[in-house]
């Protein structure tokens, strides 16, 4: 388990490139982002939060790791749904908009 645990870690300081991005994203405000980006930038720091503790479990306990990982990536996908579903309204908004301008 020492050396999954390790895996874990490793690739949870590697997304780096992704969960820093996401935070600055969730800390610009509600004001300067739509909320699906907002929505997918929660899911993506759900997702890397899950693989960060399920490091930091996995040694301890096997099973309570796993219960982990399953919770992280339901919350991860519904988040990532509710941002799809947002960004389909934004656009559909956004398209009616210019239709309007456009007459």
């Amino acid at each position: 388990m020492g050396v999954l645990a390790l895996g874990f870690a490793v690739v949870a300081l590697a997304g780096y490139v992704w969960y820093v991005p996401a935070l600055l994203e969730l800390k610009v405000g509600p004001a300067d982002r739509p909320p699906s980006r907002r929505s997918s930038a929660a899911a993506c720091l759900v997702a890397w939060t899950t693989v960060a503790l399920t490091a930091v479990l996995l040694p301890a306990d096997g099973v309570g790791s796993l219960a982990l990982c399953a919770a992280g990536a339901a919350v991860t996908v519904a988040l990532r749904l509710r941002a799809l579903v947002l960004s389909r309204r934004e656009t559909r908004e956004a398209a009616g908009v210019w239709a309007e301008l456009h007459r």
